[in-house]
């Protein structure tokens, strides 16, 4: 389904619908492209949350929360979530390039490490990083956003965040 997600937004493959879309890899590609790219997607995915947290909660503990304006708190943790953002997304760019490059070419990339032996022959390193800034807006804000929400609502409910 990963393969699915991504051409439906491209429009590359023109799908109709979902269903369409899911009926049209399965008899084209079979199971396989249902799960075109899972491997890179979770090697992006699980490291992205996971760096994002630690870069946020340190970020947040450099920050003299008792010493602001409760006011000012908001803007402070939507702050720290764009700065763990950028790192957490230069650090797992590889791995959305590698995902990226499997989903679009399924027939090309049957395994992880086709697709990272082509982009290191074709583009060498700055190869992995292509596509970082547009990426690192999209996600970054999206993650900064949210957690400034969770700890709004966090504040709003007396629970320590």
């Amino acid at each position: 389904m990963t393969g699915c997600y991504l051409s439906l937004q491209s429009g590359r493959f023109g799908y109709g619908s979902v269903y369409g879309a899911l009926k049209s890899i399965y008899q084209t590609e079979g199971a396989r492209g249902m799960f075109s790219g899972l491997t890179a997607t979770l090697l992006r995915d699980a490291p992205f949350s996971g760096i994002y947290l630690m870069f946020y909660t340190q970020t947040k503990k450099l920050t003299p929360q008792d010493q602001l304006d409760p006011v000012l708190m908001p803007v402070v943790n939507f702050g720290c979530g764009i700065f763990a953002g950028i790192l957490a997304s230069l650090a797992t760019q590889p791995a959305d390039v590698i995902k990226t490059h499997m989903q679009l070419s399924p027939e090309k990339y049957h395994r992880t490490s086709q697709a990272i032996a082509f982009i290191y022959k074709d583009f060498g390193l700055v190869g992995f990083f292509r596509g970082g800034v547009p990426r690192a807006l999209r996600r970054t804000l999206m993650a900064a956003m949210a957690w400034t929400v969770y700890e709004q609502m966090m504040e709003k409910m007396g629970l320590k965040s």
